[in-house]
């Protein structure tokens, strides 16, 4: 599966499904991220949550390992995120190397994502989460959480059809200077597809 990017030359974006080799360069992808190795050492080689690794072609025809990201395909304690019997995909962990970023390559991504978990995974809705509320990094280092200000991709998934269809929630754990237990809170939503 492959579309093609507008880069500074032609290039194209594809994916493969990681594999257990594949678990150190997930690893540093969360990392560089900011988020946590959990889910890559609960999950790496599930049948229900399979994560793929972002392969950008150059026109020279050098290949580059550019992010992540992941699908969940039945949650047993959250069914009105992900269920095999009701077509519902939960799409996760999209992350997208930051010296790639603000070239394109997310929408490209997530299009990838979102044809996948149609063509191949049955979806007949789609679902994902991310951060609630607008994230900044204050002079001492630490996340801090605004809270009268939406997180920055809430408005890019309501762009690409996605709504909100729960309360927002503490998930995304992110120690904070006063809370070491902090969680980030994240937005559900989800389109029909």
């Amino acid at each position: 599966m492959t579309v093609t990017v507008n880069l500074s030359t032609k290039s194209t974006l594809s994916f493969r499904i990681a594999q257990e080799e594949d678990r150190q360069l997930l690893l540093d992808l969360r990392r560089e991220c900011g988020w946590g190795a959990p889910k890559i050492q609960q999950f790496l080689g599930y049948p229900d949550r399979p994560f793929c690794i972002f392969l950008l072609e150059r026109e020279s025809g050098e290949v580059e390992e550019v992010g992540m990201g992941g699908w969940c395909l039945d949650m047993d304690d959250d069914q009105e995120t992900a269920s095999r019997q009701r077509g519902i995909v939960y799409i996760s962990s999209l992350f997208i190397r930051k010296a790639y970023q603000a070239g394109g390559l997310g929408t490209k991504a997530i299009d990838l994502l979102e044809k996948a978990a149609v063509e191949v995974y049955g979806a007949k809705v789609i679902t994902l989460d991310t951060t609630a509320y607008f994230t900044y990094v204050d002079e001492e280092g630490w996340l801090v959480e605004d809270f009268n200000r939406r997180g920055r991709a809430v408005a890019w998934y309501e762009k690409r059809g996605y709504r909100e269809y729960r309360d927002p929630e503490p998930t995304f754990p992110h120690a904070s200077r006063t809370d070491p237990d902090r969680k980030l809170q994240a937005v559900f939503m989800r389109k029909s597809v």
